[in-house]
């Protein structure tokens, strides 16, 4: 069986999880803007990863304009952003997404996010959200120390058991224990 790893990746974190499951894997790994559809009979194993923007999985909506042409192959879908991952926060992404139509499995991984990274618009974004978090009364002193720590400290969300846990559903699907 043969995997393919599509990916949409902004600041690097969803590369470095592609890449990185790719080589535990041994599979073909590329961004999805780079990938020629017509090469899909070749994999019997799809995985998708992006990051999140909001509650919007970037570049899901590309992937899944293909579901047609994977619904009969496994098919993954994994998303990281600065969120930590939480059963509240994967059924939010699996919603606000419209993943509940679909038969994939998906996965919620923790990223990366530097601040000083940021571009001159996202930055005046992040500090307003921070900003109006701060004065908002329906969040802790803890939440908004920590959104306001966003500004000054970085945070390396690598989330390795996340990994694992994809490398074994695809194992197991190659050996033929997991129903597709």
């Amino acid at each position: 069986m043969k995997t393919l790893i599509l990916y949409e990746s902004k600041r690097g974190s969803t590369q470095q999880y592609a890449e990185d499951i790719g080589k535990l894997v041994l599979a073909d790994v590329m961004p999805l803007k780079k990938y020629k559809w017509k090469n899909l009979d070749e994999y019997d194993i799809i995985v998708f990863g992006g990051w999140v923007k909001g509650n919007a999985i970037q570049g899901v909506d590309d992937f899944l304009s293909h579901y047609d042409e994977i619904k009969e192959k496994a098919v993954i879908i994994f998303a990281n952003g600065l969120s930590y991952p939480t059963t509240e926060g994967r059924d939010g992404l699996i919603s606000g997404n419209i993943l509940d139509l679909y038969h994939i499995r998906f996965y919620q991984l923790q990223g990366k996010f530097d601040f000083a990274k940021l571009g001159m618009i996202e930055k005046i974004l992040v500090k307003s959200s921070v900003n109006r978090m701060q004065n908002d009364d329906n969040f802790t002193e803890e939440h908004k120390a920590q959104m306001l720590s966003l500004l000054t400290t970085k945070i390396d969300g690598y989330d390795q058991n996340g990994v694992n846990k994809i490398v074994a559903v695809i194992n197991r699907i190659i050996s033929g224990e997991a129903a597709k």
